[in-house]
């Protein structure tokens, strides 16, 4: 999205697509996004050595060659649009769940066996991921085996390796990441990148911090029509929303501001207790420092 152009004053070792990304972030005071800042850095467009060099034949000539302008304009199309890096094999799900090799993933697959494969009224395409594909693989066969959904696709994604993450998000319409304690990942590379290539996503966050981590990225978002969706989980959004209606309920029909809720949940039979994730998660709150803490306790 950034306007990348060619610096005339720069020297002959090409400032590369990065500086000038920056810049022109800077001139429109549109802070870059975390996965914009490792795509639009030194490292990564040096990698497309065909721009670097359509880049440096711009400033030797000082942009009064056509022929050499089309061929750098051609390059950074390429590279803006996330044509030239990644093994994407053009294959688009309309659901990838991202994250599915533990307890959490066991669940997802559960539900999508016993209730949204049968019942659903529309059919759809999905993919599991995971950063481990072998774990995911383990998780599928236990699950699927045997059934006309033994053979679902299987991808991988680290957020150390960013092309892993654009073929993930090329890969899919709508992601679900389910791998938590989101506050101690790198999840909002995620979400930057389905904002960039136009894929909503959700998540099943009980993390305030990740909420308001995440938040920076709405007004790109809202600009690419994209819908993110976090802590859509019971942990999460579902009370949000049963308290907004309650209050919207007293106010319009009884004219009172509601003051407090209380919410009560119940689920999974009398032996259920906090799964292992979300153990971790409330250690990794309960860790966060002073400014954190403070910002969960603000209502």
């Amino acid at each position: 999205r950034s306007q990348i152009g060619y610096s005339p004053q720069t020297s002959a070792d090409v400032h590369t697509c990065a500086r000038h990304a920056e810049m022109a972030t800077a001139i429109a005071n549109i802070p870059m996004g975390p996965f914009e800042k490792l795509y639009y850095s030194d490292e990564m467009v040096m990698r497309y050595q065909p721009l670097v060099t359509a880049m440096q034949l711009v400033e030797e000539t000082e942009g009064k060659d056509e022929d050499v302008m089309k061929e750098y304009e051609l390059h950074l199309t390429r590279y803006r649009n996330f044509d030239w890096v990644g093994n994407w094999d053009g294959k688009k799900y309309d659901i990838v769940f991202y994250g599915v090799s533990g307890y959490t993933g066991y669940l997802m697959m559960e539900y999508l066996k016993r209730v949204a494969l049968k019942k659903n009224p529309e059919q759809f395409t999905f993919a599991f991921a995971g950063r481990t594909p072998s774990k995911v693989e383990d998780m599928r066969d236990r699950e699927f085996r045997g059934t006309q959904w033994e053979d679902t696709p299987v991808l991988q994604m680290s957020y150390d390796d960013i092309e892993s993450v654009i073929d993930l998000v090329k890969s899919a319409r709508v992601i679900v990441n389910v791998a938590g304690p989101y506050m101690l990942t790198q999840g909002d590379v995620m979400i930057d990148a389905c904002v960039q290539m136009g894929v909503h996503y959700c998540d099943i966050s009980g993390e305030v911090p990740w909420s308001l981590r995440v938040i920076d990225l709405s007004a790109s978002a809202k600009a690419k029509g994209v819908h993110i969706i976090p802590s859509a989980a019971s942990a999460g959004g579902f009370p949000d929303l049963g308290v907004f209606l309650l209050a919207k309920k007293m106010r319009d029909e009884f004219g009172e501001e509601l003051r407090k809720a209380i919410c009560y949940q119940s689920g999974g039979g009398a032996t259920a207790t906090a799964s292992g994730g979300t153990l971790a998660t409330r250690s990794a709150m309960a860790s966060a420092g002073d400014d954190v803490r403070k910002a969960m306790a603000d209502p």
